[in-house]
């Protein structure tokens, strides 16, 4: 009859003062128990697991017994830590294998809760059967962390499923067909945490009998740090076993009654020459998935905000000030939360020759859609100036004033004698320049209001024939000049005869 033939192995570790593992192998059973929730705590979730669980097994002796026998183990605990205060939130992890035969046919059923672990040796496959349920392992799955990074990470001993914790629990659980001469593996974090898989292939593959092979393994923990307890279960698929009747009854190597040279009972310290490192209670480890999702999610919005902010920024352009000089920035005038703007180009005009009217929305920063239309700024204000540094023009003209300058030419007059001696008048021809119109008529001129004065105009000779009975004289008259501002022009008359 096919049947176990298994040995336990366990120990405290080099750090740790106690154990807090059980575990125990009969010939239709096998599990593996890492209790946590301080000294006591952990040890007391353990025994109550595997006390229950090897009772309730008992009664019902296939798939679904196994599997109730876990869930339970796991009301035993928690109800217990419900109850007692100094045990509140103790808690434990829990692994089995059971032979179960549904008619005349032989399974092998597996079941699982928290991060110890099930390996299986048939023939020269090694695999792993169970799946931790760690926060690490669940990002692992999800192609969040790689398994090297896993073996790594801080939140590594983090755990999101585990016995006594909640009043139910999700059980994972395997069937398979067992093949005489395999061998299998139940183990605490404390022997994965520190040997490889390749290492734990090599010594169940070499080792002669399950006892050999289990204290090897510890041994290979405690050699590579043994910062854990360490308790391994190697049993044998051995089809030479008479049938079990009756109770069920003990295997070699259970846990408290029977050890291999390297294991030491529950709760007692071995002698270590490594000081005691600080480590946190297991109890703190226990994480709902629930929880630690909200986590993320939380998280990932947090860190998409903040990208979003960034890149809305980032896309931002404005024409400002720099050092006195008209500049290019990128991001928001005056900075966004912690994002500050960046000069991206600075130009050669400075604050000083910025038409005036352009100043105060230059230092308030300009807004542009991209850096092209911000550059075209820059190029605009630097046109304008180059338009305000050309000659200045007349004012004058540009206000409409405008200046009438006359000059009348000395007037000479020639009178005869008493005779009639002929009378000889010599006027220069009068030149008159003028520099606007205006509607106005000269006074005493009779000319037509809205007529235009001519430019340059000549006004003709004037003659002039005199009797008079005195000897002939000369008169001069003196130059006239007369010059009117705007908006009345006067053109002098011409200068009266002389007598």
């Amino acid at each position: 009859m096919t049947a176990f033939r298994g040995a336990t192995a366990t120990d405290a570790g080099r750090v740790r003062s106690s154990n807090q593992d059980l575990a125990f192998a009969t010939e239709e059973l096998l599990a593996v128990a890492d209790g946590m929730g301080g000294h006591v705590g952990g040890e007391v979730a353990a025994r109550i697991a595997l006390d229950t669980l090897r009772h309730a097994f008992g009664e019902s002796r296939d798939a679904s017994g196994l599997i109730g026998a876990t869930n339970e183990a796991n009301r035993a605990v928690f109800e217990l830590s419900e109850r007692d205060p100094q045990l509140r939130g103790m808690g434990t992890t829990l692994t089995a294998a059971a032979i179960i035969r549904p008619g005349r046919k032989l399974r092998l059923v597996v079941t699982n809760v928290g991060d110890s672990r099930a390996y299986l040796l048939s023939g020269t496959s090694f695999s792993q059967l169970t799946e931790d349920h760690s926060l690490v392992e669940e990002m692992v799955r999800h192609g969040e962390l790689t398994a090297a990074e896993a073996a790594v990470h801080p939140h590594r001993h983090v755990l999101t499923r585990a016995l006594g914790i909640d009043r139910t629990v999700s059980v994972d659980s395997w069937e398979l067909d067992p093949v005489p001469g395999s061998r299998l593996l139940l183990c605490s974090d404390g022997l994965t945490n520190e040997v490889t898989d390749h290492d734990i292939a090599a010594v169940l593959t070499t080792a002669a009998d399950p006892e050999h092979a289990a204290s090897q393994l510890v041994e290979l923990a405690l050699e590579h740090g043994g910062s854990d307890n360490v308790t391994v279960v190697v049993a044998d698929l051995d089809d030479t076993l008479p049938d079990p009747s009756g109770p069920q009854r003990r295997g070699r190597g259970v846990v408290g009654e029977r050890h291999s040279p390297a294991t030491s009972l529950p709760g007692e310290a071995r002698e270590r020459t490594v000081a005691p490192r600080p480590r946190r209670d297991r109890a703190e480890r226990v994480l709902s998935v629930r929880v630690v999702l909200f986590v993320l999610a939380f998280v990932g919005v947090l860190g998409g905000a903040a990208g979003f902010v960034g890149w809305y920024v980032r896309a931002s352009w404005f024409v400002g000030v720099d050092r006195g000089h008209v500049a290019v920035f990128r991001g928001r005038p005056g900075g966004f939360l912690w994002f500050h703007p960046e000069v991206v180009s600075a130009s050669q005009y400075t604050l000083a020759q910025v038409f005036p009217p352009n100043v105060p929305a230059l230092e308030s920063g300009m807004l542009e859609p991209s850096l092209t239309d911000a550059e075209r700024i820059v190029a605009a204000l630097g046109n304008e100036h180059h338009s305000l540094a050309l000659p200045s023009v007349d004012t004058s003209s540009a206000l409409g004033v405008a200046g009438t300058t006359t000059s009348l030419p000395p007037v000479t007059t020639t009178t005869a004698a008493k005779r009639r001696s002929p009378t000889t008048t010599t006027q220069a021809p009068t030149t008159t320049t003028t520099t606007s119109t205006t509607n106005a008529p000269a006074p005493g001129t009779g000319a037509t209001p809205g007529a235009p004065t001519p430019v340059n105009a000549i006004p003709p000779p004037a003659t002039t024939s005199t009797n008079a009975t005195a000897p002939s004289s000369t008169a001069t008259t003196p130059p006239t000049s007369t010059t009117t501002t705007a908006p009345t022009s006067t053109t002098a008359p011409p200068a009266p005869p002389a007598t």
